[in-house]
């Protein structure tokens, strides 16, 4: 698995430790590298639209969901069912992420587990309130699409939780 934002490594370390990441990460601060021809930059903010795809080992494409804009992110399942699909072999948990002359640096930007909850609670109760005032079906689902997917992050934050006590975050 590789993670690709716009920070510099610096930030993407600090990342990486704040939240116990395993992950490598690609730096790809004006979307040339990966953004870009994923189809995944959003020019107005000058950031990446989220967007997961999955290859298999022979280089075909098996799973590509580009999200509508930065709130919006894919459920694991179809994730992980495509994964599962390729029948693979597990591989062992990387070594943590640590490139070289590169320290963390933390950025104001980055989103810390202290603001987690409270943020994804008002993401689940605004949507779920806004629902309700819509005459329209096509925009109601949407609104619950993105409860959902605060209900799925909190009930993963309450896993990371318990796997990460208090006095490590």
């Amino acid at each position: 698995m590789v993670l690709t934002s716009t920070d510099p490594p610096e930030v993407q370390l600090a990342m990486n430790r704040t939240w116990h990441l395993p992950y490598r990460w690609v730096s790809d601060p004006d979307g040339t590298r990966l953004a870009k021809p994923l189809g995944a930059w959003d020019e107005g903010a000058s950031i990446f639209r989220p967007v997961v795809v999955v290859v298999a080992p022979d280089g075909r494409e098996v799973f590509h969901e580009l999200s509508r804009d930065f709130t919006d992110r894919p459920d694991d399942e179809p994730i992980l069912a495509a994964v599962e699909a390729l029948g693979l072999d597990p591989v062992p948990a990387p070594a943590p992420w640590d490139p070289p002359d590169t320290g963390p640096r933390p950025s104001k930007r980055a989103f810390q587990p202290s603001s987690f909850i409270p943020y994804f609670r008002a993401i689940k109760f605004n949507t779920g309130a806004l629902a309700e005032r819509m005459f329209d079906a096509r925009d109601r689902e949407q609104l619950l699409t993105e409860q959902h997917m605060a209900e799925s992050f909190l009930a993963a934050f309450d896993e990371w939780r318990a796997e990460h006590p208090p006095d490590r975050q």
